[in-house]
C-alpha cells in the first residue's frame, strides 16, 4: 500500500511538472549592431516565434547596463521612436525586432562590440497565466 501511495506521489508530481515545463519560443538570427571605440549606443534585432500568447516584459544583459524595447512610427509624417513597456507575441506568429521597426536599443556598456563576438541576452516573459519566466540567447555582433 505504501509503494502504490508513493508511486501515485510521484506520478502526480511528474504530471504537474509538465505542466510547468519550458514553453516552446524559438529566438533566431539574433543579432547586435558592432560599434566603435568610445560609442556606448547599438541596436539589437531578432525574431520571436511562440506557441503560446505571451508577453516579452523586459531584456537584460550581464554586459550591458540598459537595454529599451522600442517601437517605430510615423507621426504627422515623421519617423519616431517611443519606448515599449511590454510587447506581445501572438502564439504562432512571429514577432520581429528589425530595422526601422520594433527594435531593442542597447545603451551605457563599457568598450565597443566588436564583429565576431557574441551578446548574451536574457529576455523576460510572462504568460497568459502571469507567470514569468527567462529565455537567454547568444546574439552575434556584426
Amino acid at each position: 500500500m505504501k509503494l502504490l501511495k508513493f508511486m501515485l506521489f510521484v506520478i502526480s508530481l511528474l504530471i504537474s511538472l509538465g505542466a510547468y515545463a519550458e514553453l516552446d519560443i524559438k529566438i533566431e538570427n539574433a543579432w547586435v549592431s558592432a560599434t566603435e571605440e568610445g560609442h556606448d549606443m547599438s541596436v539589437a534585432y531578432m525574431t520571436i516565434t511562440s506557441q503560446e500568447d505571451l508577453i516579452l516584459t523586459s531584456v537584460t544583459s550581464p554586459k550591458i547596463k540598459t537595454i529599451e524595447m522600442h517601437n517605430t512610427i510615423v507621426e504627422k509624417g515623421i519617423m519616431k521612436m517611443r519606448m515599449a513597456h511590454e510587447i506581445k507575441i501572438d502564439h504562432g506568429k512571429t514577432f520581429k525586432f528589425k530595422s526601422g521597426g520594433s527594435h531593442l536599443m542597447l545603451m551605457d556598456f563599457k568598450g565597443p562590440l566588436k564583429p565576431g563576438q557574441k551578446v548574451k541576452l536574457i529576455l523576460h516573459f510572462k504568460d497568459k497565466k502571469n507567470q514569468s519566466f527567462d529565455k537567454s540567447i547568444d546574439a552575434v555582433i556584426q
